[in-house]
């Protein structure tokens, strides 16, 4: 056949088959590498790039060896098969991958594709796309044939550089022009008479070095700074690999076709977990449970309980019958009551799919105990005193585990930190360091830290003060609670709104109607309520005290002293009801009440805490002219990564004993903060004394998560981790009228709005109507009220507890109040399933894991030597069933349609979220 005529082989030589390869694999890189090249700030993009694209360079090698790749005889035909295989699968792969980002500007997820594949209708969506994909691959393929000489006579010559200045041998390429006799290709087994004009044969030229003349020591040198010029950047990607942070994106990013194809053969993530996913809302996993045996019905200000389990029908996005202590007007925050067509409620950003009204009479999971009457403790008190609530304080306190909080000698956190000294006498020494390391959280929680030194100071104090209150005094603390997210934000809406977090990664919940109202909402509401509350109430006479205060406004502040501008913070605030914000921006703002701050930023959040101190005083100074009630709420900064101490703390403690040869030990420095942070608690209590208002504030404290260290956890910080010390944290209500009440259970934050209402309405610090709207919202928190006897179980429903791991989307914390068991859940992403009981093992040091939730059942089974359909296995199975629906549930109550993870989302979805606001760009 003529040279003119069409040869297969010309055309499929090694040029193009490499080209091919390397352009296919090459442009979802740069299109992945691109869609995020806002996830990290500029520089630290820039850093790990070589680590980004390290697979990629390694694909390049690998290519052009396969394309090389030759066999004698029988074994030719296979071999052939396998590299059309492999290079079909890579072409297509690329070509779908780019048809998708192309249509969606997302990435494509090959453990979700598969489920597409099955489904009939998923089937057509990929047909849909078919000429899409076509015209790509034929973009890819001329793309190839441009440039396939440039790549692949590039990879050659460094490849043969490589081979040559390692081994010493010489390789040359040559075509059918190149063979000087009809012998045979030695490394192909080719007679020269098979190879087309371009076909090259691969072979080893032993002739003499390329400087003959030069002496040996001279090639040596120069086959050295070859070697080098190869060695430098291995070497330097090695090392960034070895310190480049675990946590997403970084290793997302390095991510590359074929390795991410084997996705498909993995674990799939649910398909909730996908943008678009909310109208195949699932039933409730435990619908024996739900029997109308044992609904109940409607009974006063009880809606009753009356759940089908079954999901929304045609009927769906039913609208509440407004009550009638809901004002005609629509207020902010009780948008579930009005009808969509309200302004108000029209204007937010809300979905158009289903079941955004959520009502406790449907909720599976709903455990009512305000059927209960009050603890006994509490109603001696109330039956022979009167307490006074005029304001409320809560204190959301950042990063605070249960553990330090107090700080206790003999705990298991305590044990550890001596282990770092190696002697008796040196433990000792260093236990005195702990005297008083927590005691404002010792006096308030009324738990006793096993620590014999006193401060005097505090010994000193005078009777009936936050610091010398009787042992029966002081108000409710839980022992055993645990956090909603361990992520502040979505805590903070748990404890704010007595909402559930949304399964997602970061707060996304801010550009949602939030589904309860919150606690500032509640409050706006009793002023609209109020006809005169705009007008100074008359001045106070005898015996119309409490009238008096029954009858003043309600006014709500949110104060910080970080930033508000990471996370849509700032966002979430208005959302919340906020009407007043003092954060950084107002302390560094010229024109505030208290400028210039008296010491520096601590963090790089903010300012130490200590200089709200004034701004705090102004609070409750203004509330007492102007004849206000105070809800203030307080988020402490300074046991936030990376615990810094401002400086008029001093030289940090060496609570751990410190090496010279290493930088400060991280718990230590965590300590350090929770030393500095317990003594702002107690300047706050100092400030309501000092203010005359500590005998009528409720002050609440919660921890918004905890933080695992080396010490207690094989995996450090909270992202993605379930261990117990990130989610166990402080919860009290304070109040030196309350007597002491130690409640040990596992409640979340979830509870505290129900409370609160309780406290104020059993207290008598509400007037006639605020009393009655307080008294029919409480019914409808998930959350119970902690002021009456707990209810851990009813009917063999359980009180579930479910909660979302940071960044939110990926993994869930399932436990039970009825049970020690805990169970890790990974919902988005392929991971460990991981079970506790905190029974046996309190502090998780011995937790069952496994690959499936079957293969943890069986473990379980074995572990507890029952089957797996008893026992903790049957909790395990009916816990990943609750968790999973529960997932669902709340993107049925958030209306959200988007997807989980954030690698699933759109850049500009993901515009804001998990950063910090900044002027310019490259400080994000």
């Amino acid at each position: 056949m003529g040279k003119s005529a069409f040869d297969i082989r010309h055309f499929w030589g090694p040029p193009f088959q490499y080209s091919l390869l390397v352009i296919a694999a090459a442009v979802p890189k740069l299109l992945h590498l691109y869609s995020h090249v806002t996830s990290l700030p500029p520089l630290l993009y820039l850093l790990y790039l070589p680590t980004f694209i390290a697979l990629d360079v390694l694909n390049a090698v690998l290519f052009w060896i396969l394309v090389q790749a030759t066999a004698h005889g029988w074994l030719s035909a296979p071999l052939s098969l396998i590299r059309g295989v492999i290079s079909l699968c890579i072409v297509g792969a690329s070509s779908s991958w780019i048809s998708f980002y192309l249509e969606t500007g997302g990435e494509i997820k090959w453990g979700a594709a598969q489920n597409v594949a099955k489904d009939p209708a998923g089937l057509k969506v990929l047909m849909s796309g078919g000429v899409r994909a076509l015209a790509v691959t034929s973009a890819l393929v001329v793309a190839a044939r441009l440039l396939s000489q440039p790549l692949y006579n590039g990879m050659e010559r460094l490849i043969f550089t490589a081979v040559k200045s390692f081994t010493g041998l010489r390789l040359r390429s040559v075509t059918k022009e190149g063979f000087t006799d009809t012998s045979t290709c030695p490394e192909r087994g080719i007679n020269y008479h098979s190879l087309s004009s371009e076909e090259e044969c691969l072979v080893i030229d032993n002739s003499e070095d390329d400087f003959p003349d030069v002496p040996n020591k001279y090639s040596r040198c120069s086959r050295w700074t070859t070697r080098i010029k190869f060695l430098k950047p291995a070497i330097t990607v090695l090392i960034l690999l070895l310190v480049r942070p675990r946590h997403f994106p970084f290793a997302h990013m390095s991510g590359s076709i074929p390795y991410t194809l084997v996705e498909i053969w993995t674990e799939n993530a649910d398909q909730v977990c996908q943008a678009g996913f909310s109208d195949d809302i699932p039933p409730f996993p435990l619908l024996e449970l739900v029997d109308s045996d044992f609904w109940e019905p409607p009974k006063d200000r009880f809606p009753g309980w009356s759940p089908t389990g079954i999901p929304f029908d045609d009927q769906a996005d039913r609208h509440l019958e407004r009550p009638a202590w809901l004002p005609d007007e629509v207020v902010n925050g009780f948008g579930r009551w009005y009808n969509e067509s309200d302004a108000s409620v029209g204007a937010m950003d809300v979905d158009n799919s289903k079941g955004v009204n959520y009502n406790p009479s449907d909720d599976p999971l709903k455990i009512s105990n305000l059927d209960q009457d009050l603890l006994e403790s509490l109603s001696n008190t109330l039956r022979n005193n009167k307490v006074a609530i005029k304001h409320v304080l809560v204190l959301s306190l950042e990063s605070t585990r249960k553990d330090v909080f107090p700080f206790k000698k003999d705990s298991y956190l305590y044990k550890q930190i001596m282990k770092s000294y190696s002697s008796g006498e040196n433990r000792g020494k260093a236990s005195t360091k702990f005297a008083n390391f927590t005691r404002s959280a010792e006096l308030l929680t009324g738990e006793r830290s096993g620590f014999e030194e006193r401060d005097l100071e505090f010994a000193s104090a005078r009777p009936g003060s936050w610091r010398n209150l009787g042992k029966d005094m002081g108000g409710l603390n839980v022992v055993g609670a645990s956090t909603g997210s361990t992520s502040s934000l979505k805590s903070i809406l748990g404890s704010h709104c007595g909402v559930q977090p949304l399964p997602v990664d970061f707060t996304v919940e801010v550009g949602r109607q939030i589904y309860q109202p919150c606690l500032p909402n509640i409050l706006n509401l009793f002023n609209h309520n109020k006809k005169s509350h705009e007008k100074t109430p008359e001045p106070e006479i005898e015996g119309s005290e409490s009238t008096n205060r029954k009858s003043m406004p309600w006014r709500s502040v949110y104060l910080q002293s970080i930033t508000d501008q990471y996370d849509h913070q700032d966002e979430l605030n208005k959302h919340l009801g906020f009407g007043e914000v003092i954060v950084k921006e107002t302390l560094a703002d010229p024109s505030s009440n208290h400028y210039p701050p008296t010491e520096k930023e601590s963090n790089y959040f903010g300012y130490p805490e200590t200089q709200l101190k004034l701004y705090l005083k102004d609070l409750f100074r203004e509330a007492e002219e102007k004849h206000q009630r105070l809800f203030v709420s307080h988020l402490t900064g300074s046991t936030h990564h990376p615990w810094n101490t401002p400086a008029a703390f001093g030289k940090n403690i060496d609570y751990l004993r410190q090496s010279h040869w290493t930088s400060e030990h991280p718990l230590n420095r965590y300590l350090n903060t929770i030393k500095f942070a317990d003594g702002w608690i107690g300047d706050i209590m100092d400030v309501l004394e000092e203010m005359d208002v500590a005998d009528e504030t409720l002050v609440v404290m919660v921890g918004d998560h905890g933080w695992a260290f080396k010490e207690d956890s094989p995996v450090r910080g909270t992202f993605e981790n379930g261990h117990i010390s990130n989610l166990r944290v402080p919860l009290l209500f304070h109040h030196p009228s309350l007597p002491r009440m130690q409640l040990e259970l596992n409640a979340t934050s979830m509870s505290i709005i129900p409370t609160i209402l309780d406290l104020l309405t059993q207290t008598e610090s509400l007037n006639e109507k605020d009393t009655e709207i307080a008294s029919n919202l409480i019914h409808q928190y998930e959350g119970q009220s902690l002021i009456r006897p707990f209810v851990k179980e009813r009917n063999g429903r359980q009180q579930w507890n479910v909660g979302v791991l940071n960044a939110g989307g990926a993994v869930l914390s399932v436990s039970s109040a009825a049970v020690p068991y805990r169970l890790i859940l990974p919902v988005c992403k392929n991971g460990v399933y991981r079970f506790t009981d905190n029974s046996r093992d309190p502090h998780e040091q011995h937790p069952l894991e496994e690959n499936s939730i079957e293969g943890l059942m069986k473990t379980v089974a074995k572990e507890y030597g029952t089957a797996t359909t008893d026992g903790p296995a049957k909790w395990v199975m009916d816990a990943e069933k609750v968790g999973k629906w529960w997932g669902v549930e709340m993107r049925r109550r958030w209306r959200y349609r988007g997807a989980a993870l954030q690698s699933d989302r759109k850049p500009e979805e993901m515009a804001g979220l998990g950063k910090v606001k900044k002027k310019h760009w490259w400080n994000n």
